[in-house]
């Protein structure tokens, strides 16, 4: 695995699942923000956070927030697939360009 730290949008809101020995995770798309290429396609990534860190992730961010992550880089190893999926198990995250949103507002 490789360590990686960059800037991502989060592009759904994700959903706490709980697992045996009350371990929480969730589970969610997020996209890597372009690059001066503008031609190239957006960069979609599945990403994981395990523990504490996933009840902040579902109750304080929303769709197309920021976040600057820390975390572990995977590939799985297919040879028969040509689109392989790329995960991120998220270790740190930090609000950037956060929104606030009241929610007793109309």
């Amino acid at each position: 695995m490789n360590y990686i730290s960059c800037i991502i949008q989060i592009l759904e809101i994700p959903i706490v699942e709980s697992y045996d020995n009350d371990i929480k995770m969730v589970q969610f798309k997020v996209q890597l923000p372009y690059t001066r290429n503008k031609l190239q396609s957006p960069i979609i990534i599945n990403s994981v956070i395990w523990g504490d860190l996933a009840y902040d992730i579902a109750n304080y961010y929303q769709v197309n927030d920021y976040a600057l992550i820390e975390g572990y880089l995977s590939l799985p190893f297919n040879n028969q697939k040509k689109h392989q999926t790329i995960t991120i198990s998220i270790t740190k995250l930090y609000p950037f360009l956060f929104t606030l949103k009241s929610k007793n507002s109309n």
